[in-house]
C-alpha cells in the first residue's frame, strides 16, 4: 500500500477542542497541572511511555502501569526503530501499528469554505494511539536483537489492530509487561464507551484512583479522540494557494513544494518545533495533526528555552491557564488564541 493509498482510504481529524470533565473545563487540551513537567526533553512528558505521573510517585505506580503495557525501558521505541520501520506509512522509521480503516470525519465543510480531503501520514501517526483502537505498546520491533526477545516467528501487524500474541513475547521473555493479551488502548472518544481494559479505566477523571504515595491519577479524557471525529478540528483541509483580503487565512512565509509550508516566526528558513506547518503529500498543503502539535513536546516559551513543556504538545501556547491557574509554573503564554490566529485571519 502506498502513501497515496492510505490518504485515499483513511479519514482522520485531530481533536483540540473543548472537553468538560471532572467538574472543570479544559480547552485545547490544556492541563497545566500535569505532573509530567519536563523541560527540554521528551523524557517526563506524557509521550514517555516508560513512566507515569502520579503525584509523589511510589513503587505501586510502576506496578499498575506494567499491568497494561509492555515497559520497553526506552522512550523512543514506542514510536521509532533504527531498522525495519513500517513501510505502510511515510513516517520517520515508524515502529508502530497504524490504523488504515475508515473514520467518521468532520461533516461541516461550509464552516471552513475549504475542500476537506483525505489526510496523510502526519495524522495517521498520532491516531495510531489516539483513536483508541491500537494498543499503546503496539510496536513492530521490540528492543534488542530481532523482532522480539524470544526470536519466534510471530510478528505484529503493520496496519489495523495489534497482534497481542506478538506483544506477549516481551513478558514471556521475563521483561516487565502485562498478563497475556492485556495490552491497553488509550480509550474511546472522550470516554463515551467502554473503558474496560483501556488507559481510561484509571485515567478517566482526575483523582478517580489514588496511589499509596498520596497522589492521584490525572484524566486523559481530553486526549481520547476515538474514531467518530465529527466533533474535532479537521485535518485533510487544503490550504489556499492564493491570498486576498477576503481569504480568511494567513499565508505561510516559507513554502517547500512536495514537503511542507510553515510560518517562519524567527526568519531562519527552518521549520522549528514551535512553528505551525502544513504538509504536502501530493495534494497540496494540508492541515494535519502535526500542524499544530509536536509529539516530542515544545517548551512553552519556544525552542531552546527553560520553560515547561505544554502538556498538550501544542506548537503555540494559546494562553489557556493564565497566572491564576494552579500548576502553571514555568509555562509561558503566547497569548489568547495565538495558535488559531497563526492560520486564521480574523
Amino acid at each position: 500500500m502506498t502513501v497515496m493509498d492510505i490518504k485515499r482510504t483513511t479519514k482522520l481529524v485531530l481533536g483540540i477542542g473543548l472537553a468538560v470533565f471532572a467538574g472543570a473545563s479544559v480547552a485545547d487540551g490544556w492541563d497545566p497541572a500535569s505532573n509530567a513537567g519536563a523541560r527540554g526533553s521528551i523524557a517526563n512528558t506524557r509521550h514517555d511511555m516508560t513512566m507515569d505521573y502520579t503525584s509523589g510517585g511510589g513503587a505501586d505506580v510502576g506496578f499498575i502501569m506494567n499491568g497494561f503495557r509492555n515497559d520497553y525501558g526506552a522512550i523512543c521505541v514506542y514510536c521509532h526503530t533504527p531498522h525495519g520501520g513500517n513501510t505502510q506509512i511515510q513516517a520517520p522509521l515508524w515502529n508502530r501499528t497504524i490504523n488504515n480503516g475508515t473514520y467518521t470525519i468532520y461533516d461541516k465543510p461550509t464552516t471552513l469554505m475549504r475542500p476537506i480531503g483525505q489526510p496523510g501520514p502526519n495524522s495517521l501517526t498520532c491516531l495510531s494511539c489516539h483513536d483508541g483502537t491500537i494498543a499503546i505498546d503496539s510496536v513492530l520491533n521490540m528492543p534488542g536483537s530481532g523482532l522480539n526477545p524470544v526470536n519466534s516467528t510471530l510478528a505484529n501487524n503493520s496496519t489495523g489492530t495489534s497482534n497481542l500474541a506478538f506483544l506477549d513475547q516481551w513478558s514471556a521473555a521475563g521483561n516487565e509487561g502485562p498478563p497475556p493479551g492485556t495490552h491497553a488502548t488509550l480509550g474511546p472518544d472522550l470516554g463515551n464507551g467502554s473503558l474496560g481494559g483501556t488507559c481510561g479505566t484509571c485515567h478517566f477523571a482526575d483523582g478517580a484512583i489514588t496511589s499509596s504515595a498520596g497522589g492521584f491519577l490525572q484524566s486523559y479524557r481530553a486526549f481520547m479522540i476515538g474514531t467518530d471525529l465529527r466533533n474535532d478540528h479537521p485535518v485533510g483541509v487544503l490550504f489556499p494557494d492564493a491570498f486576498t483580503p477576503v481569504t480568511d487565512f494567513n499565508e505561510p512565509n516559507v513554502k517547500l513544494p512536495g514537503r511542507m509550508a510553515f510560518f517562519d516566526g524567527n526568519g531562519n528558513n527552518h521549520a522549528d518545533p514551535d512553528e505551525v506547518r502544513l504538509y504536502d503529500t501530493g495534494d497540496g498543503y494540508e492541515v494535519e495533526c502535526a500542524s499544530c502539535h509536536d509529539p516530542h513536546g515544545v517548551p512553552s516559551g519556544g525552542s531552546g528555552t527553560n520553560t515547561r513543556f505544554s502538556p498538550s504538545f501544542l506548537r503555540v501556547n494559546n494562553g489557556i491557564g493564565g497566572p491564576s491557574t494552579a500548576g502553571n509554573a514555568g509555562i509561558v503564554s503566547n497569548g489568547p488564541s495565538a495558535l488559531c490566529l497563526t492560520c486564521h485571519a480574523k
